[in-house]
């Protein structure tokens, strides 16, 4: 069996879940120990509240010609999903796709690129399926400056993204007054007046539902409501109300836009609110002269055009948008997060033959002659 494949069922036998520390810290030394070349220089960051970072590349520095983002976490799973199976030219397991396979790619992309004038790194997290707090911890900490990041976490070996939205979460509350339920006007409805708020924001989100009003595209700006409470009983005109709201930006709303909104909806109908989590959105396009090359040479891999498209989603490459041109293109599979996730493995092999040609194309300024410093 190729080392590839080999090493992609190492990878998805440890049940790494967020959260679990035992199981990241299993994985990690998994890479370290073994998975990661030979001469290969290791870094390792632990930060507060945050699991472990790897950073392993062929050089020494901070500054990158390429620089590969992925993670090593996954989402949970029956403990059978953890035994692999390959049938059909797929290989069956939690985190094959998402994102195992790409990762083990990015490991044998570093291997064909040691000692190659090129300055090539693969950075791992361990907590991007929840927190993400690692790789915001390290480029708030560290000054990790890559030229270009593959991020092959996002579209497929057939469909090239040039942007992804930009993730917001916000709790939103009203307090109100309790009374009877059958004297509702001696009270004041906390529900109410949340219901209210959320339904006026609703309306410059477009609201979309299955079998309700659809999207022209998927690029649309949008919001979730995620959670809804009231600690209260039935016959209780309830006093407190809360809910989790999660939108997600395109370019056309900046967060302070957003934050507007959530003024002018939260004062109207009494109810406050608190960004409890946000990154960044990634918001490229596919003519820039670094995107163009690596299209180029993909296309011509796969002997097709490549779709451009969008991620609603959102990865931990995100997090280098303010420095980095971000090309974000991966492998084929289907059922990530389900029970059913695969990978297809020709598209693995695939995906490491265009890496490899990216980075003689670096070194040789082949496409992007003038375009890639420090070669």
């Amino acid at each position: 069996m190729e080392e590839l494949i080999e090493n992609i069922l190492k990878l998805v036998q440890i049940p790494s879940v967020s959260g679990r520390g035992e199981e990241i810290e299993r994985v990690v030394a998994l890479v370290k120990n073994d998975l990661a070349p030979k001469g290969a220089i290791i870094r390792e960051f632990r930060f507060a509240g945050a699991d472990p970072v790897l950073l392993l590349a062929n050089c020494r520095g901070d500054d990158f010609d390429i620089l590969t983002v992925g993670h090593l976490d996954v989402v949970p799973a029956k403990d059978e999903l953890f035994a692999p199976r390959i049938e059909n030219g797929r290989i069956y397991a939690r985190g094959a796709l998402d994102m195992k396979s790409p990762v083990a790619v990015n490991l044998a992309a570093l291997a064909y690129a040691m000692n190659k004038p090129v300055r090539f790194g693969v950075l791992l997290t361990t907590d991007e399926e929840t927190t993400s707090n690692g790789i915001k911890a390290l480029v708030k900490n560290e000054n990790i400056t890559p030229r270009i990041v593959l991020d092959t976490d996002a579209g497929d070996l057939f469909t090239l993204c040039d942007k992804a939205k930009h993730p917001v979460s916000v709790r939103i509350a009203a307090a109100g007054e309790s009374a009877h339920s059958s004297r509702p006007w001696e009270g004041v409805n906390a529900v109410r007046h949340l219901a209210d708020c959320l339904s006026e924001l609703a309306a410059d989100f477009g609201d979309y539902e299955k079998g309700g009003r659809q999207p022209e595209n998927i690029w649309q700006d949008t919001m979730v409501v995620t959670a809804f409470n009231s600690p209260t009983t039935y016959n209780v005109v309830p006093a407190e109300a809360e809910a989790r709201v999660n939108f997600r930006l395109t370019e056309k709303i900046s967060l302070p836009a957003l934050e507007a909104k959530l003024d002018t909806a939260c004062k109207r109908h009494g109810c406050t609110y608190e960004i409890l989590l946000q990154s960044r959105g990634v918001y490229m396009d596919a003519s820039m002269p670094e995107i163009a090359a690596y299209r180029k040479i993909a296309e011509e891999t796969v002997g097709r055009p490549l779709k451009i498209s969008q991620m609603c989603g959102g990865t931990d490459a995100r997090m280098f948008a303010d420095r980095s041109v971000i090309v974000m293109h991966s492998v084929n599979g289907e059922n990530a997060h389900g029970d059913g996730e695969y990978v297809e493995i020709e598209s693995v092999k695939k995906l490491l033959e265009i890496e490899k040609k990216f980075i003689d194309a670096c070194i040789e300024k082949k496409f992007i002659d003038a375009c890639i410093a420090g070669i």
